[in-house]
């Protein structure tokens, strides 16, 4: 993910009207007793048991990755160019601009030839959704997949590692991601960071974060702590 300036925190898409029609005829509201649209954002008061002691306080409305491709197929996030689906709520992902996209296309480049010495049946993936969880489903810059093959996001369950390229969201990415991330039981994180010439890795996911990093310098190489036998030369980055 890459903008001009630095991303400390990212604002969801805004629904519509008429998504939230398109919503609530779909179902995508099953659980709640009353849900309303107020400022683009969905908020609502959840249905309850008999035994629960009652409360009418109303909360966000997490969508799940169903009625997030309901509104992609409906078109309804045309306008926001690329987007992804992080903790039950849409964001626009950024545009990508030559730092990031150098960074990017040269760690992908060189983890499919170390793939392919190794005879690994990883796959480097772009850019495509992966189905984390009910209510997570992001695009990372690269995944290393099992599962490249069939309909619909890539699972969760088949990626061995991410990396994220990070030119100006790095707080993003170190923070909101690496947490959806180690939720999700991804084995390996990277966050390659484009203005400090380094690698942040990440492995031994447990519960909402990872568990052992280490910060390895671009000249230094990057050697997978998961995989083995997968090293790649990142000097020239």
């Amino acid at each position: 993910m890459n903008v001009h300036a630095p991303i400390l925190h990212r604002n969801p898409v805004p629904l519509t009207v008429d998504d939230f029609v398109l919503l609530k005829r779909a179902g995508s509201f099953t659980g709640y007793g009353k849900v309303e649209l107020l400022d683009g954002e969905l908020s609502g008061v959840r249905l309850q048991d008999d035994n629960e002691p009652e409360y009418d306080g109303s909360e966000p409305v997490r969508l799940d990755g169903d009625a997030y491709r309901l509104l992609a197929d409906a078109r309804s996030l045309q306008g926001h160019g690329k987007t992804e689906l992080l903790d039950g709520a849409i964001y626009a992902m950024s545009p990508q601009y030559r730092p990031h996209g150098f960074v990017k296309d040269e760690i992908a480049y060189r983890l499919r030839r170390a793939l392919e010495a190794l005879g690994s049946s990883l796959h480097v993936a772009t850019e495509q959704s992966a189905a984390l969880s009910s209510f997570d489903e992001p695009q990372p810059d690269i995944m290393l997949t099992r599962e490249p093959r069939g309909e619909g996001p890539i699972p969760g369950a088949s990626i061995a590692l991410i990396c994220e390229v990070s030119a100006n969201t790095l707080a993003f990415d170190l923070r909101e991601k690496a947490r959806i991330y180690a939720q999700a039981g991804i084995p390996e994180y990277w966050v390659a960071d484009v203005g400090a010439k380094l690698v942040h890795q990440m492995w031994i996911p447990v519960g909402d974060r990872f568990t052992q990093s280490r910060d390895v310098p671009f000249d230094a190489g990057m050697e997978s702590t998961t995989i083995p036998g997968l090293t790649i030369h990142t000097a020239a980055l």
